[in-house]
């Protein structure tokens, strides 16, 4: 079930979420469309506000289940969803910007919902054996890796040969290989028997706070699509403060501090780690009559050159980082790589001010060498920040509380496309592909120092939101079955 659903479907086909045959492709058709940087980065966030929605998703599958099953159905219902959207937009039928956007965002629907899914699963298995949880997510996301690494190799020939629609068409089949092990029921899944009618259904009254969290993301992530087509980029950034307040406070007041404070301090991680790659895009490809002084980097160089640097670096930070952390705790995890990954992105700085071109450093190698290190960095990360969400999922809510971790993170994603757009328009930094745009670069290092130092103000919040714990011991210890106990919220309506 792993192999089919983390390492083909999420690895190959989704390039590790939002990339691969799925995401990278659309910042060519959104670049055929003519669009600026802030309005690309806007569209592409919302195509993948479904991993936003992963909490509401693990709730329809805690609260619904359908025939006595509370994953399997889901996830072939996704899986035929998927398959019609690729389809269309393989096949050209989905042309126009909502269009393009609709097919993208249910096809992602696909591998945010199997995903969290899967997670749970994981969970439940982490938690018998809490020393196996750095190995079990290693060879989940080593193989999540290789898959990326397959992907990246396939997509530039595929997209310089065949189009920017061919990866869809190569897609779509693939995706229906996960009804394999969904079908055959490779997780072990019992059915249960129906409750009694009448009422809210048992999983709501026993975990209301989860439930209210739950449908206040899926509100906000509905927003967040309705108002990327209504309002301007510039209007965009103060709409994510005010969600990501909203967010914040509602998980400090009613989540116990143990949940928590992870889930906040990655939220404002996810939210601070801003996001230009729409400039980046335009920066990179631009030719020699849009960007005279540009690096004119091929879309085959562009995806398959840059992407195997990057899942490299992944690979061997994968494969290094549970051997060089094992002992060490989440705090001293997270402030060596907040430190490191600073440096990883102001090493940018060189090609962005073509200071290369001054050096005779060709760009190419330059890139190569800073994304490899930057990846490797985010992966020594990564692994540490799953296994720490395994270990303060509550018993029995495996999937609400894994779903409510992720979406909160990606949501912060997304909105950090939206402030990363506004930092980019208020630069002055908007190119659209168009002749002799080289002038819109001119700040673009400002907003990349920017992007570097933002993260490092988390530095200080460490010591408050994360355990002073290793990846192998057990974070729950009281009332190990509930997400709120001792909350804000509890102590204040305690009785003096």
């Amino acid at each position: 079930m792993v192999a089919c659903t983390s390492h083909l479907l999420k690895g190959f086909v989704a390039g590790g979420g939002d990339e691969g045959l799925i995401g990278k492709p659309a910042e060519f058709l959104f670049g055929d469309l003519g669009m600026s940087a802030g309005r690309l980065q806007a569209l592409k966030a919302v195509a993948i506000v479904p991993f936003a929605m992963k909490p509401v998703i693990a709730l329809l599958s805690d609260a619904f289940p359908i025939c006595g099953y509370h994953k399997l159905p889901y996830v072939v219902i996704f899986t035929f969803i998927s398959f019609a959207s690729l389809a269309s937009l393989g096949f050209g039928f989905a042309v126009s910007e909502a269009a393009v956007v609709t097919a993208l965002f249910l096809s992602f629907l696909q591998v945010a919902g199997v995903d969290v899914l899967m997670a749970a699963k994981q969970s439940e298995e982490v938690k018998k054996q809490a020393r196996l949880g750095p190995d079990f997510y290693t060879y989940t996301w080593l193989g999540i890796n290789a898959g990326q690494v397959l992907s990246v190799c396939v997509l530039g020939p595929m997209i310089a040969v065949m189009g920017a629609r061919a990866p869809y068409r190569f897609a779509a089949p693939l995706v229906l290989v996960v009804l394999w092990p969904a079908l055959g029921n490779f997780m072990g899944e019992k059915r249960e028997r129906p409750q009694g009618q009448g009422g809210l259904p048992p999983f709501f009254r026993q975990h209301g706070v989860l439930c209210s969290l739950t449908l206040m993301i899926g509100v906000i992530a509905f927003s967040l699509v309705v108002c990327t087509f209504l309002l301007e980029e510039g209007h965009l950034a103060p709409l994510a403060a005010v969600m990501a307040a909203i967010v914040l406070g509602s998980f400090a007041l009613f989540i116990r501090h143990e949940i928590a404070g992870p889930v906040i301090f990655f939220f404002l991680l996810g939210l601070l780690s801003v996001n230009i790659d729409g400039a980046l895009f335009y920066f990179c490809t631009d030719n020699v009559l849009e960007f005279p002084q540009g690096p004119h980097f091929t879309p085959h160089f562009y995806i398959t050159g840059i992407g195997a640097a990057s899942f490299l670096g992944i690979t061997v930070g994968f494969a290094t980082g549970p051997e060089i952390f094992r002992s060490w705790s989440y705090r001293s995890i997270c402030i060596a790589t907040l430190v490191l990954r600073a440096g990883t992105q102001l090493a940018m700085l060189p090609v962005l001010c073509r200071w290369t071109l001054a050096l005779g450093i060709p760009d190419s190698l330059w890139l190569l060498v800073t994304m490899a290190l930057d990846s490797m960095v985010q992966a020594w990360r990564w692994i540490p920040k799953q296994v720490l969400a395994a270990h303060l999922a509550p018993r029995g809510v495996e999937a609400t509380t894994l779903g409510l971790h992720a979406g909160t993170f990606n949501m912060a994603s997304i909105l950090s496309s939206y402030i990363g757009g506004f930092l980019l328009t208020h630069s002055g930094v908007a190119p659209t592909g168009s002749m002799q745009e080289g002038r819109q670069f001119q700040n673009l290092w400002k907003v990349q120092c920017t992007a570097a130092f933002l993260p490092l103000l988390l530095v200080f919040l460490v010591p408050i939101m994360l355990p002073q714990r290793s990846q192998t011991e057990v974070l729950l210890e009281e009332c190990d079955d509930s997400a709120t106990h001792n909350s804000v919220f509890q102590r204040l309506l305690r009785p003096n």
